[in-house]
């Protein structure tokens, strides 16, 4: 069984946007020392690198999924990221569905693996006040937290999670 992950916000695309451009555009910081051939050279190349890096970011970030399958969560995000669990881990009678702010317990921490940009959060981090938590927000008002006896808790944006925490309950 499927769930939407909540959609990426027009404001992520636009801070990889603009990382972008300041690293294209560092170069430029050297034009006096270099000369304006090599400086152009310098900027050249470091489009060659960043855009195309970006680009599959930006396309890979829309590209996540949610799953329920043979007892277990599934959970993609971004191409790079998987997380697989059993629903026998996860302590149900306190998952939470709500807004990212009002869940205190699920505050995230020290990324260890992961992306964080303003509006998009996917990868594994710390848990303020101990533990890991393995994260996908696209959207902060509409968060799943799902605490585990044991391993990483979950945290993530789904387009309906009292359904979602619904189905989880009823299996």
């Amino acid at each position: 069984m499927a769930f939407e992950i909540a959609a990426v916000d027009r404001r992520v695309y636009w801070a990889l946007f603009i990382i972008a451009l300041v690293v294209i555009a560092t170069p430029l910081l050297v034009l006096r020392r270099d000369g304006p051939a090599r400086t152009l050279r310098n900027v050249v190349r470091a489009a060659l690198l960043i855009v195309p890096l970006t680009t599959a970011l930006g396309y890979t970030m829309s590209d996540s999924a949610l799953r329920i399958e043979d007892g277990k969560v599934i959970v993609h995000a971004a191409h790079f990221f998987q997380e697989e669990r059993p629903i026998g881990e996860f302590d149900l009678a306190h998952a939470r569905a709500g807004t990212y702010g009002s869940m205190a317990e699920a505050r995230l921490g020290v990324r260890s693996t992961g992306i964080r940009l303003p509006g998009y959060v996917a990868g594994r981090f710390a848990r303020q006040g101990g533990g890991a938590m393995f994260a996908l927000l696209t959207d902060r008002s509409r968060v799943v937290y799902l605490p585990a006896r044991t391993g990483p808790s979950l945290l993530i944006s789904v387009e309906e999670p009292e359904r979602f925490l619904a189905t989880l309950r009823g299996m």
